[in-house]
C-alpha cells in the first residue's frame, strides 16, 4: 500500500493506479474501491491535490476514459511504499463497522458523521444502509432519530452478532475490543474458572470468551442494555462464577447469569474433567457412537485415546446445539467436500448422540466430527507415523482438537513431500527446546512473537485458498517444495496464455498456477478421492442370490466364497468373522436384516474386496441371547483403514434409500442388482 496521505482512500487510489494494468477505467476504480461513480471522481480530485503537494504529476486521463500515472510519478512513489499505511475498508468491511457502531448505540450517528469516520461520500453511506439490511442482527432494524441513525430490537441478537464476529476473528471488531478495559481482570477470572472446574478451553475459545466478556461488562454499564426476564439454571460452579463476576460490577440478574453460563458451557474445550456425572454419561454415548461408526465402516476405532478426544469435542458440541450457540466457519465448505465420503458414515454413527442431545446435529458440526473419524482413520497411516519423526514444519494449534486435525490433514494431503508434526497446543510448544534438531518453520494458529531460532508463520485453523498460496510461497523460500516439475508446467502454461490473452497481474497468475500444480499429483487416478466405488468392488463375480435355506454361519461362508475364489481373502477369514460375532454379539448388523461382515486385515486379507449375498429365504442369527433376522450380507475385506471408506459411504446411502433397497431385495437376477448398485452416487 502506498502512503502519501492521512486519508486511506487516497492511498488506495494511487496504489490501484500503480499496480496491474497501466490504464484503469472508472468502472475498474468503482469495483476495486467499492465506491459509487460520483465518489470515484471526488477521490480522483482529492488525490491530484495530494500528488501536487508532493510535486508530482496529476493523474493522467486518456480520451477513451482510462486513468494512469506517469512513469516519473510511479518512480517517485516507490519512496512512499509503506506497509503501515492506514487501511481502507472495502464495502463489506465498511458495512460491518456501521453495524458495529449501531450496536454500540453511538450518539449522533448521522450520515455525515459516518462518511467522515469511514472516509467515503454521504451517498456511499446511504447505499451502504440499503445493502446492510440483510446482514443486521435478527429481529432488529435501523430507525431515524433526531440525533441520526439508531438500531432497535433484540438485545440478544445484537450480542450474538458481536460474539459471531469475534468467533470468526474479525480483525476490525477485535481491534475495537482490545481498546476496552477489564481484559486482564477477565483473563485472570477465566483462568481460575478452568482450574476450579477442571475443564480447560482451547486457546482460541479462551481468547474469544475474554474479548466478549470485556465487551459485555462494558455494555452493561448502560442499564438499558440489560437482559430482563426469568432464567432457570442450576446452582453449579459456572453459575456461581457468573454471579460473582457480574456482582463485581453490580449487574447480577437471573437473565444475565443464565445467558453468560450458556456461553461458558458452549466454549470449545481442550480437556474435560472426567469425574463429572455429565462427562461419564457423555463418554458412554461417545463409545456407542464410535462402535456404530466401526460397525458401518469396518474400522475398529474404539480406543481410549480416541474416545477421550471425541468426548471432549462432543462436550462442547452438546451445549452449542442445546443453547443455539452456532458454530460456523466459511472455510468448512471445502472440508465438507473433502470429507464427503465420511459425512454419511458420521451422520449414521451420531444417532446415539442425537438421541442423547434430543436434537439433530447441524452440517457444520457434523463436518467437524467427521474430521475426528477421518483423523483416526489416518492416524496409523504412513504420513501420520512419519510425523512422529523429526518434522520439517511444527504445527502449533490453539483452536481445539477438531480443527487441529483439519489443518494437519489438509497440509499433509496438499504437501505430501513435507513432514508436518502432529498438532501441539501453545502450552506444549512453550515447553519445547528448539535448539537441537529444530524444524525449518513453526506454523501456528496463534499470533505469537517469533521464537528467535525458528521462523513462524500464522495461518487460519481452517485455511482458504489465499492462505495456501501464502504457505506455498513460504515453503518455496525455505526450500521445502521441489519446484522442478511444477515450474516447468507453470512456464509452459504461461507461454500458451500470453500467446492468446493479455495478463494484467502476471505475478498473481504465476503464484496461482504454481500453487495449483503443486497440489496436483503427477500420476492422477480416475477414481474419486483415490478410493474405489461400491460399483468398482461389487462386480458380477462377487454378487450372489441364494434361494435355498441356510443357517447364519453357512450364509457368512457363502457370502465370503467369491472373495476366497479370487484370493482376496483366505478361508480362515470367514471363520474369524463368525468367531468375532459369537464373542461380541451381532454388532455387524447395520440395518434390520443387513450384515456388514468383516474382520481385521491381519485375519486373512490379501487385497481389497467386497461381496454381496441376498438370501431369498431369510435366516435368523441367534447370538448372545439376541435374535436378529438376516437377509443380506455385504462381505468386506479391507487392507487398511481408508481405501474402502468411499464404497461404504455409498453402501450406507443405498440402505437409507428405501426405494433402492427394496428393489435390491426384490431382484431376481444379477443384472438388476448391478443396476441398483450403479445408481448409488
Amino acid at each position: 500500500m502506498l502512503n502519501i496521505s492521512e486519508k486511506g482512500q487516497i492511498n488506495l487510489l494511487v496504489s490501484i493506479l500503480a499496480e496491474g494494468k497501466k490504464y484503469k477505467t472508472v468502472a475498474d476504480l468503482e469495483d476495486k474501491m467499492s465506491l459509487s461513480r460520483r465518489s470515484v471522481f471526488y477521490w480522483l480530485k482529492q488525490t491530484n491535490g495530494a500528488l501536487k503537494n508532493l510535486g508530482l504529476d496529476d493523474i493522467q486521463r486518456l480520451s477513451q476514459g482510462g486513468y494512469f500515472l506517469t512513469q516519473s510519478t510511479l518512480d517517485d512513489l516507490q519512496a512512499h511504499n509503506q506497509a503501515d499505511a492506514r487501511p481502507v475498508l472495502n464495502a463489506e468491511e465498511r458495512r460491518q463497522m456501521i453495524i458495529w457502531a449501531l450496536i454500540q448505540h453511538n450518539q449522533h450517528l448521522s450520515l455525515v458523521n459516518l462518511s467522515e469516520r469511514l472516509e467515503v461520500s454521504k451517498n456511499t453511506i446511504i447505499k451502504d444502509f440499503r445493502e446492510l439490511v440483510a446482514n443486521l442482527p435478527v429481529d432488529t432494524e435501523v430507525i431515524n432519530t433526531s440525533h441520526g441513525k439508531a438500531l432497535v430490537g433484540s438485545e440478544v441478537s445484537q450480542r450474538q452478532w458481536v460474539y459471531q464476529q469475534l468467533a470468526q476473528q474479525n480483525p476490525l471488531i477485535i481491534q475495537q475490543i482490545q481498546k476496552l478495559p477489564r481484559l486482564q481482570v477477565v483473563t485472570e477470572r477465566l483462568t481460575q474458572l478452568q482450574v476450579d472446574t477442571g475443564n480447560s478451553y482451547s486457546g482460541d475459545a479462551a481468547q474469544l470468551l475474554i474479548w466478549y466478556l470485556a465487551w459485555l461488562l462494558n455494555r452493561l454499564q448502560d442499564r438499558d442494555r440489560e437482559l430482563t426476564g426469568v432464567s432457570n439454571y442450576p446452582l453449579d460452579q459456572y453459575s456461581q462464577w457468573c454471579e460473582s463476576l457480574l456482582d463485581q460490577y453490580g449487574r447480577v440478574s437471573p437473565a444475565e447469569v443464565g445467558s453468560l453460563r450458556k456461553l461458558l458451557l458452549a466454549g470449545q474445550l481442550q480437556q474435560v474433567n472426567e469425574d463429572g456425572q455429565f462427562s461419564k454419561r457423555l463418554l458412554t454415548t461417545t463409545k456407542n457412537v464410535a462402535e456404530r461408526f466401526s460397525s458401518v465402516s469396518g474400522i475398529d476405532l474404539v480406543t481410549d485415546a480416541f474416545l477421550g478426544a471425541l468426548a471432549t469435542h462432543l462436550y462442547s458440541t452438546y451445549f452449542r446445539i442445546k443453547y443455539n450457540v452456532q458454530y460456523h466457519n466459511a472455510n468448512l465448505t471445502d472440508v465438507k467436500l473433502e470429507y464427503s465420503y465420511l459425512m454419511s458414515l458420521t451422520k449414521y454413527a451420531l444417532k446415539p448422540f442425537e438421541d442423547f442431545l434430543q436434537s439433530p446435529v447441524s452440517s457444520d458440526e457434523l463436518a467437524l466430527i467427521a474430521v475426528y473419524f477421518g483423523g483416526e482413520v489416518k492416524r496409523i497411516s504412513p504420513d501420520w507415523l512419519a510425523s512422529e519423526k523429526q518434522p520439517d514444519v511444527l504445527l502449533v494449534c490453539t483452536s481445539g482438537i477438531g480443527t487441529s486435525l483439519i489443518l494437519y490433514q489438509q497440509l499433509s494431503d496438499r504437501y505430501p513431500g513435507i513432514s508436518f508434526s502432529q498438532p501441539f497446543s501453545l502450552s506444549e510448544f512453550k515447553k519445547m527446546d528448539l535448539t537441537h534438531g529444530a524444524p525449518k518453520l513453526v506454523l501456528t494458529t496463534a499470533k505469537m512473537e517469533a521464537t528467535g531460532e525458528v521462523p513462524s508463520l500464522w495461518v487460519q485453523a481452517i485455511p482458504n485458498s489465499s492462505d495456501f498460496q501464502r504457505l506455498s510461497q513460504e515453503f518455496r523460500q525455505l526450500g521445502l517444495l521441489d519446484n522442478s516439475r511444477e515450474t516447468k508446467l507453470v512456464h509452459a502454461v504461461l507461454d500458451i496464455i500470453t500467446d492468446y490473452a493479455r495478463v494484467d497481474d502476471f505475478e498473481g497468475l504465476t503464484a496461482s498456477l504454481q500453487d495449483y500444480f503443486q497440489q496436483v499429483p503427477a500420476d492422477t487416478t480416475v477414481m474419486p478421492n483415490n478410493r474405489p466405488s461400491l460399483a468398482d468392488l461389487l462386480t458380477v463375480a462377487h454378487i450372489q442370490l441364494l434361494d435355498t435355506a441356510v443357517d447364519w454361519q453357512s450364509a457368512v461362508h457363502t457370502a465370503m466364497a467369491p472373495l476366497e475364489r479370487d484370493n482376496s481373502v483366505e478361508a480362515r477369514y470367514a471363520d474369524q468373522i463368525i468367531n468375532i460375532t459369537l464373542d461380541n454379539g451381532p454388532y455387524m448388523m447395520i440395518k434390520d436384516g443387513v450384515m456388514l461382515a468383516h474382520a481385521k486385515p491381519e485375519d486373512g486379507v490379501n487385497q481389497l474386496g467386497m461381496s454381496l449375498l441376498i438370501l431369498k429365504k431369510p435366516t435368523t442369527m441367534v447370538v448372545d441371547g439376541k435374535s436378529k433376522r438376516l437377509q443380506v450380507i455385504f462381505g468386506l475385506a479391507s487392507v487398511d483403514r481408508d481405501a474402502h471408506v468411499h464404497a461404504l459411504s455409498q453402501l450406507l446411502a443405498l440402505l437409507q434409500d428405501e426405494g433402492l433397497y427394496q428393489k435390491l431385495l426384490g431382484a431376481n437376477n444379477l443384472e438388476i442388482v448391478q443396476e441398483v448398485i450403479q445408481k448409488v452416487q
